[in-house]
């Protein structure tokens, strides 16, 4: 085969394409599975108020990667404190 018929049929064009799609595919698919995780986390974590937990929810689908961070970060642990004054 010629060189010009693999840059006829965009050879080495097609294959970076390829690779670009792919990275996006599996960077995409991560973006998934890290607001799927932190969602799930969310909603399974004891004692947290209601309206606490749809702000989080918001924040988590809003910025799915910063969202997904913050609440793995911080907001975990705000659900787990223990009360400082107990009734």
């Amino acid at each position: 085969m010629s060189t010009w018929t693999v840059l006829a049929a965009g050879g080495t064009e097609a294959a970076r394409t390829g690779v670009w799609e792919s990275g996006a595919t599996v960077a995409g698919a991560v973006v998934v599975v890290l607001m799927v995780a932190a969602a799930t986390s969310l909603l399974r974590t004891p004692g947290q108020d209601p309206v606490l937990r749809l702000f989080w929810l918001l924040v988590i689908l809003a910025f799915p990667v910063a969202g997904a961070g913050l609440w793995f970060v911080l907001g975990r642990r705000a659900g787990n404190a223990p009360d400082a004054h107990p009734a």
